[in-house]
């Protein structure tokens, strides 16, 4: 029996644009949080950057002041109605002047963060005293490079930043405000209630 090649049936999308494609609507799912229950999000809402380089986060001002420009393949997501926001990049080299070692691994003291973000922001201690006590100091968003629990290997502040480092890599969150994480939570919980019903 003889075998006879049949052509394959021509496509103009390539592999790579298909794959890049499959990769966005995922993405966009996973980032949806609530929307994907039929549930719109008020307090949920994000969105993700990818940089080269740390030198090309900070020119298009997207990247905080402290990651060091020669950092690469830097993922971030940002909560666009809040604070919080969470970053990984790699990188082996020393951290900035401005980032501060703490005492204790990922259990920063009151006055370790004050003196984080007086760094950052200059104001009169009470109002820096405020900011700490307003921060919801649990990460919320999420990735599949944000391991869960990541902020409790964190090691230095960069100003607001919780900053954690291995040999190769440094990952970063800065907190939420407490009022919209609680809204964030209500939110999710309603959404849990409704995906039971």
């Amino acid at each position: 029996m003889t075998l006879t090649a049949h052509p394959r049936p021509s496509t103009s999308i390539r592999p790579k644009a298909l794959l890049l494609a499959s990769a966005t609507i995922l993405a966009g799912l996973a980032l949806s949080g609530c929307s994907a229950l039929g549930i719109e999000s008020t307090y949920d809402k994000s969105t993700g950057h990818e940089f080269a380089t740390g030198a090309e986060g900070k020119e298009q001002q997207v990247l905080p002041a402290w990651v060091p420009d020669e950092a690469t393949n830097i993922k971030e997501i940002v909560r666009t109605t809040g604070n919080e926001r969470i970053l990984r990049m790699d990188h082996a080299g020393a951290l900035p002047p401005g980032c501060v070692a703490i005492a204790e691994t990922g259990k920063p003291t009151m006055a370790e963060l004050a003196e984080g973000l007086e760094l950052e922001d200059p104001a009169p201690m009470q109002e820096i005293a405020g900011r700490v006590e307003s921060q919801y100091q649990t990460p919320l968003l999420s990735a599949d490079w944000w391991p869960t629990g990541q902020e409790n290997l964190t090691t230095h502040l960069c100003g607001k930043w919780w900053v954690s480092r291995d040999d190769s890599s440094l990952t970063a969150y800065a907190p939420e405000l407490k009022g919209i994480a609680e809204n964030i939570l209500a939110e999710q919980a309603k959404a849990q209630r409704a995906k039971v019903d």
